[in-house]
């Protein structure tokens, strides 16, 4: 099975983050850690944004799970990177349609 690349995750983290107003060049760091055992990928991911909070809120809501409050990292499984270019491929799709 193919799995997204940590380029692909932090682009799609990019646009929730330019979603919610960020303008940060570079918003996230992604890293894909392999796993043996034929096991899907884990993708850590460092959030670079300085306004921090908007950002974990909208993640928490797509992801439907909660974030460390004030934590600046975690972990996403390959279920939820894949969640995240779903909707960021959505929501390129819909401003498209509006252009």
């Amino acid at each position: 099975m193919q799995y997204p690349t940590s380029t692909d995750v932090e682009n799609g983290l990019k646009g929730v983050a330019s979603e919610m107003g960020d303008t940060t060049d570079s918003p996230f760091r992604v890293d894909l850690v392999a796993r043996y055992g034929g096991k899907p990928p884990l993708y850590t991911v460092v959030i670079r944004s300085a306004d921090k909070e908007p950002i974990r809120r909208k993640l928490a809501e797509m992801l439907n799970r909660k974030f460390s409050l004030g934590g600046t990292s975690f972990a996403l499984d390959a279920q939820e990177a894949q969640v995240i270019l779903e909707y960021h491929k959505k929501a390129s799709e819909r401003t498209k349609n509006f252009e």
